[in-house]
């Protein structure tokens, strides 16, 4: 093919993607005002979406954003709670979570599988002709469920590689004016010989505004490895949530050093948000600096411009002229001008590691006994290398933060001929925390000992739960008459272990339960089915996660 054809071809591909991009239907019908942006930094994950605001109202009509069909549908507790998911002809998946409930004829499909499964949380992929839908066609309704902490409806863009992508890039638009917001600005020395304004240690930096974009931060003296970090975020018009940054440029002399733009990630290295962070300032302010270089054990791909790492390696009798521009999407940009010369202060002692007899290596599997505690790392259950800090008693396992982020759990046993028979089938391993609370470790019982998994660091005890849930009425009394009613519920809860399992029943049937973990309910809804006659039997069952039931039951009244 001739290369002007090849190039009309490409510019034809071109314009037509950027027309799908720039016509796809808006989610919602109202403004668009945002709690959250795509690739902003939550709690080890990138925020995959965009979190649109719905007035703190449910019930909202949601659209399809493009014709397709609808090919996943998953409801759980947590996570998402009911989301939806769409494949579109462009190859484009569209992803609607936290949902009060879909449309009628996908409310139908939904319920239809749950009561044949007989289970409220379910995953299901229907067939292609089974569920299509028009672009523009309301397919669900805002609402809260889930791991939500307020109404709203999360919007996300995947491609066929099922990475998310920032729906920005296709269209869905927000009103913006407003600069990213610079927090605190960091310079680190990157080893141990290195040093930043006679310190071996991370360093602020003093800003002083130049104008409405430019700032000016104090000079920096520094000798060998040393590389910036930023605590920042982004704004949109008309509400004050701190959101995630688009793009961070940082240029050294007029030379583009590191770009990070947040356009597509991989979910499978999501998890690796905890090395672009100060890890130990994160663990003790609970605010996140983003690192301007890139460790040797972060893959991540939301790279688009490196010089080695990122990092600088200053030189004798240089100067530098370091440069740090912030930018959102709609272009609005602020600008850190930092002057750098280097100078190194001898005096100061090198910084000395601190070892433990527990040394934990990324690539090999190594075993701690702590008796009659024992601690186990897998490969790669660290990012990198570290010491551990540990001692233990026979009631508590302390392991000490190294201030290292794991992406992995790493197994903690206990034996079980430590704890009399009796009482071995209600023991688990819990994480002491404050105000003398536990928390229940996910885990099992295996041969001869109790397992658990945990990314967490602290102090570990055994705790047992022979205490059944609770199960209480909320919007009814025993042998009411309930004709009137459109939905039955009930609150439940556990205090230790936590509920694993729920099952209702009217007159023998199973019932559909939906379970708001956050309000502690269980709901029916009455339209589900038709009941036969006047008189009813209502059975729930709830189990905790060590096998503790509690069964409520009561007779109502009720003619349809």
């Amino acid at each position: 093919m001739p290369k002007f054809l090849l190039l009309f071809v490409a510019f034809f591909l071109f314009c037509l993607s950027s027309s799908a991009q720039d016509s796809l239907w808006m989610p919602l019908d109202i403004p668009l005002y945002l709690s959250g942006t795509f690739g902003e930094l939550r709690s080890n994950h990138f925020h995959s979406g965009l979190d649109i605001k719905t007035n703190n109202e449910e019930g909202l009509p949601v659209f399809a954003v493009d014709d397709g069909y609808v090919y996943r549908i998953k409801i759980t507790r947590n996570g998402y709670g009911k989301a939806l998911y769409i494949k579109h002809p462009s190859g484009l998946v569209s992803v609607y979570g936290h949902l009060q409930g879909f449309n009628d004829r996908i409310e139908a499909y939904v319920k239809q599988k749950q009561y044949q499964k007989q289970q409220f949380e379910i995953e299901l992929f229907p067939y292609k002709i089974e569920l299509p839908v028009k672009k523009g066609e309301i397919v669900a309704y805002s609402g809260n469920s889930g791991g939500s902490s307020g109404p709203h409806l999360h919007f996300e863009l995947r491609n066929v590689k099922a990475h998310p992508l920032n729906p920005m890039a296709y269209g869905i638009r927000v009103k913006d004016t407003q600069k990213p917001v610079i927090r605190k600005l960091f310079v680190y020395p990157l080893d141990s010989l290195s040093q930043v304004n006679q310190s071996r240690k991370r360093v602020q930096l003093n800003l002083t505004r130049l104008n409405d974009s430019v700032f000016l931060a104090d000079q920096v003296l520094a000798w060998g490895h040393i590389g910036f970090g930023i605590e920042a975020y982004d704004r949109q018009d008309g509400v004050f949530n701190h959101n995630g940054l688009y793009k961070i440029t940082l240029t050294v002399n007029g030379l583009p050093y590191f770009i990070q733009e947040m356009m597509e990630f991989s979910f499978a290295n999501s998890k690796h948000i905890n090395t672009i962070i100060d890890y130990p300032y994160y663990l003790k302010h609970r605010r996140r600096i983003q690192k301007l270089w890139v460790e040797p054990y972060n893959p991540l791909e939301i790279y688009t411009q490196l010089v080695g790492d990122g990092s600088l390696h200053i030189q004798a009798y240089k100067n530098y002229q370091v440069e740090i521009e912030l930018a959102d999407f709609e272009g609005n940009k602020v600008l850190i001008k930092i002057p750098v010369k280097a100078h190194a202060d001898h005096s100061l002692k090198p910084f000395k590691l601190v070892k433990t007899p527990y040394y934990v290596p990324v690539n090999k599997t190594v075993h701690f006994d702590f008796a009659p505690w024992s601690v186990e790392f897998k490969p790669h259950t660290a990012y990198e290398n570290f010491y551990l800090r540990a001692t233990a008693t026979k009631k508590v396992l302390s392991l000490k933060n190294p201030m290292k982020p794991l992406q992995k759990s790493y197994l903690i046993r206990y034996p079980l001929s430590e704890i009399t028979p009796e009482l071995r089938p209600y023991a688990y391993i819990a994480l002491y925390g404050k105000k003398h609370r536990t928390y229940y470790l996910s885990g099992y019982k295996k041969h001869d000992s109790i397992r658990a998994f945990t990314k967490s660091f602290g102090n570990f005890v055994i705790r047992f739960d022979s205490i059944a849930p609770f199960i209480k009425p909320v919007n009814f009394k025993e042998k009411a008459n309930l004709t009137n009613y459109q939905f039955l519920r009930l609150r439940t809860g556990d205090k230790q272990s936590g509920i694993k399992a729920y099952n209702g029943y009217i007159d023998g049937a199973w019932i559909l339960l939906e379970y708001d973990y956050k309000k502690g309910t269980l709901t029916y809804n009455f339209a589900d089915k038709k009941l036969q006659g006047f008189r009813h039997e209502l059975k729930v069952i709830v189990e905790d996660r060590l096998g503790n039931s509690r069964q409520y039951k009561t007779v109502f009244y009720r003619r349809e």
